[in-house]
C-alpha cells in the first residue's frame, strides 16, 4: 500500500476518534432525571465521584443537592452551573479555579468543601454568588467577586481587588490590597489586611494588622492586639489589649479602649473617648477629641486630648497625677491637658433659677440645670427627669442639662423650692433667686403683682416690652388686670444675671424720654432703680421700651407701692424678668502678615453692638462666649498652580475678655495666603438666645487675606533608608564607627569628605513637624529664597569653619569644577520638600591633600521674607539640622617597581588627616575611581607618558584599601619602554592624591630561603 495512501487513512481515523469524543460532550443535569454514577432520591443526589469529560458541564437547579462523596475539580473547557438554592457538597476541595467565566455560572446556592478547600480565583472575572463552607477557601490569583458568605474553619485568603459580597469567617483571614468586603469579618485566629482593603461591618480575631489607608466602616475587636496603618479611617470602636495607631493622618471615628497599652502616633486622630492602661500620644500632634480614663498617659509634642482626662487612680488634690505631659502646653490652657473625676452616674447637683416672685393666679415658669460638678460649669448630659415643687409636673431634661419647669401655688405666702429627680443628684439642691441675686429657694406667692414681658433682642436696639399690673380672680384661677387706664409710677430696676457685673445700664422709656436705671447714664445699674412713669391701656398692660449697649443676660425688676394720693394705700407689687441682650456683629479682623504656619496667630476682634461699639460683657459670661474661627478660602495657591492644594481646618481658637479677643492659639498648619471666617461658636446663638428667637442674629465676620509662611525648616541627611535617596551613588554620607566620632544625627553620626557631594533634604515644616505641603514651586507666592550654609556643629554659630590662610570653607555642588552653591532653587521644592546635593569643601587648591582635622558640621537652611520674617531650621528645642562629620581625605598610591613586560599592580589606600597623621579610612568602602583618573607624569628613560595606562578595572576600596585581587593595575610599557614615572590618582571630585613612583624596567629577586638555626 502506498506511504500516501497509508497518511490519509490514519488521518481519518483520528479524526474519526476526535469527532467520536467530541460528541460524547455533554450535560449532567441534577434536576431530578437520572445522572450517570450518581443515585438520587428526590432532591438528593449522591455520587461516588463526578464522570465528566474534558468538555462537559455540571448544571444544578435550584432546590436540588449533590452530595460528591470525593474532590471536585472543574477544569478549563468544563462547566459549572448553580442557580436559586442549589447545593454542591464535596467530600474533600473543590477547585473551580482554572474555570473561564463564560462556564462558570453560579447564581445562586451554597458550595460545600468538607474536610477541604474551596479555590476559586485563577481565571479573571469569575463571579460566584453562593455561600461557602470549607475547611479553608482560597480566592487568589486574578481578582473575583462572590456574593455570599465565606465560612471556613481554617484559612480564608482573599486576592488583591477581590470583592466579597457578605460575610467572612475563618481560623484566619488574609486579605490581599484593594480588596472589599461588605458584611464584616470574624475570625478565631489572626486577621491581615492588605493596603487599601476596603471592609464594611464589624471585624473580630485575635491578632488584626491592617496595613496603610485601609477603610474600615464598624468596630474592630482584637483579643490579643490590634494595629492599623498610617493614612487609614476607621469608623467604629476600637477594642483589644494593645493597639497601636501608626502616623499620620490616620483617623478613627469612635471609641478606643485598649486595657493594656495604647500608642497613638505623631498625626494620627481618634474622634471619639479613649479607656486604656498606659496610653501614649507620639511625638507631634496626635489627637484625642474626647474624653481619657487611663492609668497613664504621656502626651508627645502637641499632643492633645480635647475633653478631659480621668486618671483611674483619682485623687481631687492631684487630678492630673497619671499625666506626663511633654505637649508645649500648659496643663489647663486651652490646648493643653485639663484632668477631672470620671463620667458621673447622675448629676451633681440640681440648680433652679427663679424670679422669687410669683402669682396666686398663673403658672410661673423656673430654670432646671443638671449640674455635673460643683461649680455646674459643666452640665450633665445624660437626661434626668425632675418635678418641682410646689404644684409642679414632671419634666424631661435632656442631653442639653437644661430644660424649663413650672411651679404654682393658689395661697399668698412664701413657698420653698424642692425636687425629685430620677437619676438621684450626689449633692443638695442650689436655687439662684434673682429678685436678689441671692442663693435662696423661697418664692412669694402673691394675689397681685407684676409681669414684665422683654424679649431677647440685639444690643443697641430699642424694643418694647410689656408690664401688666394683674390680681387673682375671685377663685384663684385667673389674672385679671389691675390697672386699667391709667398713668403710674413704678420703680424700675436692673441687675446682671450673666455675666454677673457689668459697666452699663440699661436704659428705659415710659411715657418720658429714656431713663438710665442707675445713679447716672454711664454708672452701672443701681438696685434702688428709678421711678418711670407708665401708661396702662384698658387690658391693664403698659408698653415700655429698653435699651442696652452691652450684651448679656440682664434681670428687669419693677415694684409698685400704693399711696393715699393714689388711692390704694398698703398696694405692694413686684415682678421682675430676665431678657438676653446680644451682640450685633464682630468687628473687622486685625491679623498681622505674615503668620507661621501651626504657630499661634494674634487676633485683634471685638463684639459690637447696632451701633458699632464695643460691648465690655462680651466674653465675661460663664461659661464664656467666643467666635470659632473657620477657613473662608484658599486664595493662594489656586487650583490652577496646584490641582489639589491643601486645605487643612483652623485649628484652636480664642478666648475674649471685655468685649475683645484677649488671648489666641489660632493656627492653620499649612502655607498659603487664606481668609478666616469667625462665627459665634455657640451654635445655639449668644446664651442659647436663639432657641426662643431663631432670627437673632449669630454674629460673624471674615478677614483680609492672611499670608502663612513655613514655620521652620529642617535640614536632613538623605540616608539609605529613606527611600528618597539622590541619583548619584555617592549621595549618601557614610555611617560612623570608631576610632572615628561624629557630629550626632539622631544616631551614631556620619561622615563626608570636603567635597564630597552629599544628598540633603530640605522639609518646610508647620509648628509641630508637619509638612506644608503647599510649600511648593507651583505656588511662587509664597516661596522666598532658602540660603543653605554650613556652621560649626558645637555652637551654630560659626560660619563655614575652619578658616585657614587659603580662605574660608564653603557649599559646593561637588562636581570636579567645585561650584559654589548658596542655597535651594525654590523649583527643587515640591509638597514642601527639596531634594539636592551638596558637598562642604575645605579651603585649598584642588588636588592638594588638605590637612585640616575632622570638622563636625551642621547645614542650616532659611529665608528672609520682605517685612524682615525669617524662616529658619534653627533651634534652641529640637535638633532640626542636618549634622556631620567632614574629613579631609586623600588617595595613598603606593610606590612600585617590575619589569617593563608585565604589569605593575599597587596598593592605593583612602586616608584622612586625623588632625596629627594621616591614617587609612577602615569606614570607607564607598570611594572608587577609573583608569580614565590614573594620571602618568614625569616619564623618564625611554617611558612615554603618553602610551602608559592603567588596566580597565573597577578600582572600589574595601574597608579603606583597594583588595588584594584588584589592586591598581598598570598596564606593561612594552620591550625596550623602561624608565620611572610619577603615579597619582587625579580629577576625583573629593579625594586629593599623593604620587607614586614606578620604575619599569627592574626584575624582582628570585626566591629566597632563609635558614634559622633553634636550641
Amino acid at each position: 500500500m502506498p506511504n500516501t495512501v497509508r497518511l490519509y487513512i490514519f488521518i481519518a481515523a483520528l479524526l474519526f476518534s476526535l469527532c467520536t469524543g467530541l460528541a460524547r460532550a455533554g450535560t449532567l443535569n441534577f434536576n431530578g432525571a437520572a445522572v450517570t454514577d450518581c443515585s438520587n432520591s428526590g432532591v438528593e443526589y449522591t455520587c461516588a465521584s463526578l464522570s465528566m469529560l474534558w468538555n462537559d458541564e455540571m448544571v444544578i437547579e435550584s432546590g436540588y443537592r449533590v452530595t460528591v462523596n470525593s474532590p471536585v475539580t472543574i477544569t478549563y473547557n468544563q462547566g459549572l452551573t448553580m442557580r436559586g438554592t442549589a447545593t454542591l457538597t464535596a467530600k474533600g476541595d473543590i477547585n473551580v479555579s482554572d474555570n473561564p467565566p463564560a462556564r462558570l455560572k453560579i447564581s445562586g446556592g451554597s458550595i460545600i468543601a468538607n474536610g477541604g478547600t474551596f479555590i476559586a480565583g485563577g481565571q479573571n472575572g469569575q463571579n460566584i454568588v453562593a455561600n461557602i463552607i470549607a475547611s479553608s477557601i482560597k480566592l487568589g490569583g486574578s481578582p473575583i467577586s462572590v456574593t455570599g458568605n465565606l465560612n471556613a474553619t481554617g484559612a480564608v485568603t482573599i486576592s488583591a481587588s477581590s470583592t466579597v459580597n457578605g460575610a467572612i469567617q475563618g481560623g484566619s483571614v488574609s486579605i490581599e490590597a484593594d480588596a472589599k468586603v461588605t458584611n464584616g469579618i470574624s475570625s478565631t485566629g489572626p486577621v491581615n489586611l492588605a493596603s487599601r482593603v476596603n471592609v464594611t461591618g464589624a471585624i473580630t480575631g485575635t491578632t488584626i494588622v491592617t496595613a496603610s489607608a485601609v477603610v474600615i466602616d464598624g468596630s474592630i475587636t482584637a483579643s490579643t492586639s490590634l494595629l492599623i496603618e498610617s493614612a487609614s479611617k476607621v469608623t467604629g470602636n476600637l477594642t483589644a489589649p494593645s493597639i497601636q495607631l501608626k502616623s499620620a493622618d490616620l483617623l478613627v471615628t469612635g471609641n478606643v479602649k485598649a486595657s493594656q497599652t495604647l500608642v497613638i502616633e505623631n498625626k494620627a486622630t481618634i474622634k471619639g473617648d479613649i479607656e486604656g492602661g498606659n496610653v501614649t500620644l507620639g511625638d507631634s500632634d496626635a489627637t484625642i477629641t474626647g474624653n481619657a480614663l487611663v492609668d497613664h498617659i504621656t502626651l508627645g509634642y502637641h499632643g492633645r486630648v480635647q475633653q478631659t482626662i480621668t486618671c483611674k487612680a483619682y485623687t481631687p488634690a492631684n487630678p492630673c497625677s497619671c499625666v506626663t505631659n511633654n505637649s508645649g502646653w500648659p496643663a489647663g490652657s486651652v490646648n493643653g491637658p485639663k484632668c477631672g473625676p470620671g463620667t458621673p452616674t447622675g448629676p451633681h447637683h440640681f440648680q433652679i433659677d427663679h424670679p422669687g416672685t410669683a402669682l396666686t393666679c398663673a403658672p410661673q415658669s423656673v430654670t432646671v440645670t443638671a449640674c455635673a460638678d460643683a461649680a455646674c460649669s459643666a452640665k450633665y448630659t445624660g437626661g434626668a427627669n425632675v418635678t418641682v415643687s410646689p404644684g409642679g409636673t414632671a419634666t424631661q431634661i435632656d442631653s442639653s442639662g437644661v430644660a424649663t419647669a413650672s411651679v404654682r401655688q393658689y395661697t399668698v405666702g412664701t413657698a420653698t423650692l424642692s425636687l425629685t429627680s430620677v437619676p438621684g443628684a450626689t449633692d443638695a439642691l442650689v436655687c439662684k433667686r434673682r429678685s436678689d441675686n441671692s442663693n435662696s429657694c423661697n418664692m412669694a406667692f402673691a394675689a397681685t403683682g407684676l409681669m414684665l414681658t422683654p424679649t431677647n433682642h440685639i444690643s443697641g436696639t430699642q424694643p418694647s416690652f410689656g408690664i401688666s399690673a394683674v390680681q387673682a380672680s375671685g377663685d384663684q384661677q385667673a389674672c385679671v388686670p389691675l390697672f386699667a387706664n391709667k398713668n403710674k409710677d413704678l420703680t424700675l430696676a436692673c441687675g446682671y444675671s450673666n455675666p454677673a457685673s457689668g459697666t452699663l445700664p440699661v436704659f428705659v422709656k415710659g411715657t418720658g424720654g429714656f431713663i438710665a436705671l442707675a445713679a447716672n447714664n454711664s454708672s452701672a445699674c443701681s438696685a434702688l432703680g428709678k421711678s418711670v412713669n407708665l401708661a396702662f391701656n384698658g387690658q391693664g398692660v403698659a408698653t415700655a421700651v429698653m435699651s442696652y449697649a452691652d450684651v448679656g443676660k440682664v434681670n428687669l425688676k419693677a415694684t409698685y407701692t400704693g399711696s393715699s394720693a393714689s388711692g390704694d394705700t398698703g398696694l405692694s407689687m413686684t415682678g421682675n424678668a430676665d431678657v438676653i441682650v446680644v451682640p450685633d456683629a464682630f468687628s473687622v479682623v486685625a491679623i498681622a502678615n505674615p503668620q507661621r504656619a501651626g504657630a499661634p496667630v494674634t487676633v485683634s476682634m471685638s463684639a459690637l453692638n447696632s451701633a458699632g461699639a464695643v460691648t465690655p460683657n462680651f466674653g465675661n459670661e460663664k461659661p464664656s462666649e467666643t467666635a470659632l474661627p473657620t477657613l473662608a478660602s484658599l486664595v493662594k495657591p489656586t487650583t490652577i498652580e496646584i490641582s489639589k492644594p491643601a486645605k487643612p481646618d483652623i485649628q484652636g481658637g480664642m478666648v475674649f475678655k471685655n468685649g475683645s479677643v484677649a488671648s489666641s492659639d489660632l493656627s492653620w498648619p499649612e502655607v498659603g495666603t487664606i481668609t478666616i471666617a469667625f462665627k459665634l461658636a455657640n451654635p445655639n446663638g449668644y446664651l442659647d438666645a436663639n432657641v426662643t428667637v431663631p432670627d437673632l442674629p449669630k454674629p460673624s465676620r471674615v478677614s483680609e487675606e492672611v499670608q502663612f509662611i513655613p514655620h521652620h525648616f529642617i535640614t536632613e541627611l538623605i540616608k539609605k533608608d529613606d527611600s528618597d535617596e539622590p541619583a548619584a551613588t555617592n549621595g549618601i554620607a557614610t555611617p560612623c564607627a570608631a576610632p572615628l566620632t561624629c557630629a550626632n544625627d539622631g544616631e551614631t553620626g556620619r561622615y563626608a569628605y570636603s567635597g564630597q557631594a552629599i544628598g540633603v533634604r530640605v522639609t518646610a515644616r508647620a509648628l509641630g513637624g508637619a509638612t506644608t505641603a503647599n510649600y511648593d514651586e507651583r505656588n511662587p507666592g509664597v516661596l522666598a529664597p532658602v540660603l543653605l550654609e554650613g556652621l560649626n556643629a558645637a555652637t551654630g554659630t560659626i560660619s563655614f569653619p575652619p578658616s585657614t590662610p587659603d580662605g574660608s570653607s564653603r557649599l559646593t555642588d561637588g562636581s570636579k569644577a567645585q561650584t559654589t552653591v548658596t542655597g535651594v532653587a525654590p523649583a527643587k521644592f515640591t509638597l514642601g520638600i527639596a531634594r539636592t546635593m551638596v558637598a562642604y569643601r575645605f579651603p585649598g587648591k584642588a588636588g592638594a591633600p588638605v590637612t585640616v582635622a575632622p570638622t563636625d558640621v551642621l547645614l542650616r537652611a532659611s529665608s528672609t521674607y520682605p517685612g524682615g520674617a525669617v524662616v529658619s531650621s534653627s533651634s534652641a528645642l529640637i535638633q532640626n539640622e542636618a549634622r556631620m562629620t567632614v574629613l579631609s581625605g586623600q588617595w595613598q598610591v603606593a610606590h612600585g617597581y617590575g619589569s617593563e613586560l608585565l604589569p605593575v599592580r599597587l596598593a592605593v589606600q583612602v586616608q584622612y588627616w586625623n588632625g596629627t597623621k594621616w591614617i587609612t579610612n577602615l569606614l570607607d568602602s564607598i570611594s572608587a575611581f577609573n583608569k580614565s583618573q590614573v594620571l602618568f607624569v614625569n616619564c623618564k628613560k625611554t617611558l612615554d607618558c603618553s602610551n602608559l595606562a592603567a588596566d580597565d578595572l573597577a578600582y572600589t576600596v574595601v574597608q579603606g584599601a583597594l583588595p588584594q585581587a584588584n589592586r591598581l593595575t598598570l598596564l606593561a610599557p612594552g620591550a625596550g619602554k623602561a624608565g620611572r614615572v610619577d603615579v597619582s590618582v587625579g580629577n576625583h571630585p573629593y579625594l586629593a592624591s599623593t604620587v607614586g613612583v614606578v620604575v619599569f624596567g627592574i626584575l624582582r629577586s628570585g626566591p629566597v630561603i632563609y635558614l634559622r638555626e633553634m636550641y
